[in-house]
């Protein structure tokens, strides 16, 4: 008996020791892109990001890892704060959770968003005015819905990393809706801090690409 409980918490914890994830709550920090609010000024195209909601949804150990969920005393007991800047789950083959991931303080789901979508509005020929402008501004104004920003992982042999990036534009105006969903799968012998950074940056990266690609639809008038 006493053998076959150390077999299996020594299979346990040589996966943890293959994933090369801590049992606890990590913190990283994305880097935000900036928009150049003064490259199109010459132009009439002029923008506005309104309300940028988060809406993800947090359940008590969920089986699937791809579902938002915390430690520390789970999702119920975690505060409107942290969850607004929890964006992963680490969890091991057996579906054990095993940790968090969150932004570091200072950023937020919402913040993240909202500097990636100015990019990419920037970069689709518009200048991107500050939600400060909504009231006094003739422009367009985009309200955002974020339903999806997580990330996950499985270990075994090979650590697979995945997120998953959905939101909703609607342009007030017309209420128009135009949906953005994104994935991004990686293999990585460890999953440190830096991978999970570099899983985001590049799930981030086809999300301003695929703005960029509904831009035109979504503010045609």
């Amino acid at each position: 008996m006493i053998t076959n409980r150390c077999s299996r918490f020594l299979a346990v914890f040589g996966l943890v020791l293959l994933s090369g994830c801590a049992l606890n709550r990590s913190e990283i920090v994305l880097p935000l892109p900036e928009a150049n609010s003064n490259q199109y000024a010459s132009t009439e195209q002029t923008i506005v990001i309104g309300e940028v909601i988060d809406r993800r949804v947090f359940e008590e150990s969920p089986i699937n890892p791809s579902t938002p969920s915390l430690g520390k005393g789970g999702a119920s007991k975690a505060s409107d704060q942290t969850k607004a800047r929890a964006i992963g789950r680490k969890k091991n083959k057996y579906g054990y959770a095993i940790g968090d991931v969150l932004l570091e303080n200072g950023q937020t789901v919402d913040s993240v968003v909202r500097s990636n979508l100015a990019l990419a509005l920037n970069e689709s020929g518009y200048s991107v005015l500050p939600q400060s402008a909504v009231a006094a501004a003739n422009s367009p104004v985009i309200d955002v819905y974020i339903d999806e920003f997580w990330g996950w992982l499985t270990p075994g042999l090979e650590t697979t990393l995945n997120t998953r990036i959905s939101t909703t534009l609607e342009l007030r105006s017309s209420e128009t809706q135009e949906s953005i969903l994104v994935r991004t799968r990686q293999i990585r012998p460890f999953a440190t801090n830096a991978a999970w950074i570099e899983l985001f940056e590049k799930a981030l990266n086809d999300y301003r690409n695929e703005v960029i690609s509904i831009a035109p639809d979504l503010l045609e008038e």
